[in-house]
């Protein structure tokens, strides 16, 4: 018979390989279509959709109703079980259509854009087509179907974005080539998923069931909070100072964000379910936790770090001269990204541990810190309200990090590990800035270009030079790290010990 542990760490790895695969195809793909369409469409558009992106985002997070961490939580589903879930789902998103198509009017007058009614209406239909996927997508990530799920994503983008949003951007189409491809999206990728499930459709409701609403709308209560910690800067600036102070910062923010939930993802996607297969021993979790956190900050924070060093030859070399006014705000928001990240896997611990409301009481706290910072820095400048967003991301991983190392019995010695992702993380700034005050005057995209080689070259020159005591505290804390490395990855990892302690 297979060794349960050994099957889960296989799993784990093939679902982060292709997750990662995935991942880093939506991120060129993403990148590409965005700096194309920042570059086609000015500032103005995006203010627009990123108000229609709030709206969305949060009716998104009521939709769910955190039942997709219910499906994933639970060791054993039956089909009853799965149609319960579909059927809320579907209920919630069809009810968030009505309530967004119903307020498109009072929410463009918040943020004293009339021509938003008309765009909101219409995106409102998002819902419905997303809840329509989330059971399934739910399912396969339980199952660590990862290839699917990514297949199912890149696909979707491809034929939203590629196929539908750009030609109607240079078709004259302006904000409605981002909604209609966005929609697209969703729709595709819902189909996806569904066909590759097929789980049980018909309508159920049925009391028995109403532990997976209670569950739900405990992640939901958290995931709220959390949505306004993200968002409520956006809704400041829009509110504030105006549609195209909005898209200027807004698409600073998704230049910073899109590769870090790119991967970020990757990783919770495969963290879920895997932790809450173990969610009963605090030691491994302990163990696993420290070394996910360092493993987090090692992979993201230097290219985040090195970003954050050459603010204006990013944002110039990407995104051209009109968008000038997003560069004094990249700086904050690049350096922000890292320690989101490695906050960001104390809620999957927490809710693998049937504990989602100790997620939600930091999250309250915090949202409560941002709501009060970021009204009162953005009256001042959009730039101090840029810098406030990195302060109360520091601060919200300082207690969500807190809150779970109690709950597995652990302490702040727990993140040793994070040592090394913190010194090639300056090593990279190092590069990136040295390089750049080096260069003689050049156009920003041939900067930019020298810039990205030779600080990701260095930068991979010393973690190569000194891969073995980088990786060693991570790999010491959760041995079953190093199935995740595959390939030419496994030369850097340190030497296997003769005994290794599961």
């Amino acid at each position: 018979m297979s060794d349960p542990q050994v099957s889960l760490t296989k799993a784990t790895g093939q679902a982060l390989h292709w997750n990662y695969l995935g991942s880093f195809a939506r991120l060129a793909l993403g990148m590409g279509t965005n700096i194309g369409f920042a570059r086609l469409l000015g500032p103005a558009p995006f203010g627009q959709l990123s108000v229609a992106v709030i709206a969305v985002g949060l009716g998104n997070l009521i939709a769910g109703a955190g039942m997709s961490s219910a499906l994933i939580q639970r060791e054993t589903l039956s089909d009853d079980e799965i149609r319960f879930c579909f059927t809320c789902q579907v209920l919630i998103g069809v009810a968030m259509t009505l309530a967004l198509f119903a307020t498109a009017a009072p929410i463009a007058a918040f943020f004293r854009q009339p021509a938003l009614v008309s765009v909101l209406r219409v995106f409102s239909s998002l819902f419905v087509l997303q809840t329509l996927g989330s059971t399934a997508t739910a399912l396969l990530n339980r199952e660590h179907r990862a290839r699917l799920v990514q297949r199912g994503s890149v696909l979707s983008f491809i034929v939203g974005y590629l196929v539908i949003g750009v030609p109607l951007a240079f078709r004259g189409a302006g904000v409605w080539s981002l909604i209609i491809a966005q929609l697209v999206q969703a729709a595709f990728g819902s189909l996806h998923n569904y066909l590759a499930v097929r789980h049980a459709a018909r309508p159920l409701l049925a009391r028995q069931h109403s532990s997976f609403l209670f569950f739900g709308f405990r992640v939901l209560g958290s995931n709220l909070c959390s949505w306004t910690i993200v968002n409520f800067d956006n809704i400041a600036v829009g509110r504030f100072a105006g549609p195209v102070a909005l898209g200027v910062y807004g698409r600073a923010y998704a230049l910073a964000q899109t590769p870090s939930d790119s991967i970020l993802t990757t990783i919770l996607q495969v963290l879920l379910p895997s932790l809450s297969r173990i969610q009963n021993d605090a030691a491994k979790l302990r163990r696993i936790y420290g070394a996910a956190l360092g493993l987090i900050l090692l992979v993201i924070g230097p290219a985040f770090c090195a970003m954050a060093a050459v603010p204006a030859v990013i944002i110039l070399g990407l995104y051209g001269s009109k968008w000038a006014a997003a560069a004094p705000l990249f700086a904050p928001l690049a350096l922000a990204m890292p320690v989101h990240a490695a906050m960001a896997i104390s809620g999957p611990l927490l809710s693998a541990r049937g504990r989602p409301q100790r997620e939600m009481r930091m999250q309250l706290l915090t949202m409560l810190v941002a709501v009060a910072a970021f009204v009162s820095t953005v009256r001042i400048s959009v730039e101090l309200m840029a810098w406030s967003v990195l302060a109360v991301y520091l601060l919200r991983f300082c207690l969500l990090t807190r809150t779970a190392l109690h709950d597995i019995g652990g302490g702040w010695s727990d993140l040793r590990a994070c040592w090394p992702g913190l010194l090639l993380s300056a090593v990279a700034a190092a590069f990136a800035r040295g390089t750049m005050l080096l260069l003689p005057p050049l156009n920003y995209l041939p900067r930019l270009l020298l810039i990205a080689l030779s600080a990701g070259g260095g930068t991979l020159a010393f973690f190569a030079l000194f891969s073995q005591r980088l990786l060693r505290p991570i790999v010491d804390r959760s041995p079953q790290i190093r199935t995740l490395l595959r390939g030419p990855l496994r030369r850097f990892l340190p030497a296997e010990p003769a005994t290794v302690v599961a």
